[in-house]
């Protein structure tokens, strides 16, 4: 518990510089970055300091699952500083204090309830396909707002060059189409094991099956150049907001 209690504060703490260096432009060379590394890497030791005392991960419930999600948000964050540099440090805050506030609410996290490895794989890959998503979606927001602002000649204030957010915005939705698939297929081989069958109507199940055609078309059409960027903006933004309604609001009938 105590490595949590840590990585609450470096995320916190790492939060506070980006926003420092966006809205005042007083920046700290590396320093954020390297508190929000550690701040995860924090995480990771507590993830599996669980697992290794207890033999289970520590998402069974909401609270863990949503905590993974956020703090593999920063993972992804970390590799794409790593690929575009400074260009992306205006998203730190963001990323920052979603990692401070998920890795908040997973403090009470229950271990797993199924030593199943298809299980854990189920929810990793669910976790990783949920943070792309969120990151593809926040990424289409922010370029349909930079977009009207260029069209209104309004450029000062936040601002990111329209292509950059338009490569992230393409690159998280195929990243989350890809880790959507693998959690369709691992969830269906935990089922067949637990639950004697490959599929049931629970409603968790149905929602993530409808993300997975919609990403499906989504992605399709993005690869064949059937969407224009702003709106396959718009429907990637659409899609992140089912994708928070299925995080928060949407439960499995069966446990």
């Amino acid at each position: 518990m105590p490595f949590l209690f840590v990585a609450v504060f470096f995320y916190l703490f790492s939060a506070g510089m980006f926003a420092i260096g966006t809205f005042r432009g007083v920046y700290f060379k590396n320093l954020p970055s390297v508190m929000l590394l550690s701040g995860f890497f924090l995480y990771a030791v507590y993830f599996f300091y669980r697992y290794i005392s207890t033999g289970h991960f520590p998402i069974g419930d909401i609270y863990g699952m949503v905590s993974l999600m956020g703090n593999l948000l920063v993972l992804l964050f970390t590799f794409m500083t790593l690929c575009f540099k400074r260009n992306v440090m205006d998203f730190g805050m963001i990323v920052a204090f979603i990692g401070f506030l998920t890795t908040l609410i997973g403090i009470p996290a229950k271990e797993v309830g199924y030593k199943n490895p298809f299980y854990v794989y189920h929810i990793l890959s669910a976790a990783i396909a949920y943070a792309s998503l969120i990151l593809g979606g926040l990424s289409s927001l922010i370029k349909l707002v930079v977009e009207k602002k260029l069209k209104t000649k309004h450029i000062e204030g936040f601002m990111i060059p329209v292509n950059l957010l338009r490569r992230i915005e393409r690159g998280f939705l195929n990243i989350g189409f890809l880790a959507l698939t693998f959690t369709l297929i691992f969830g269906s081989l935990w089922a067949k094991s637990f639950l004697g069958k490959h599929w049931i109507n629970d409603p968790k199940l149905i929602l993530t099956l409808v993300l997975w055609i919609y990403y499906a078309i989504l992605t399709h059409l993005n690869l064949v150049k059937g969407l224009k960027p702003s709106q396959l903006s718009l429907l990637s933004f659409l899609g992140f907001l089912m994708v928070v309604i299925s995080i928060t609001l949407i439960r499995h009938s069966v446990s």
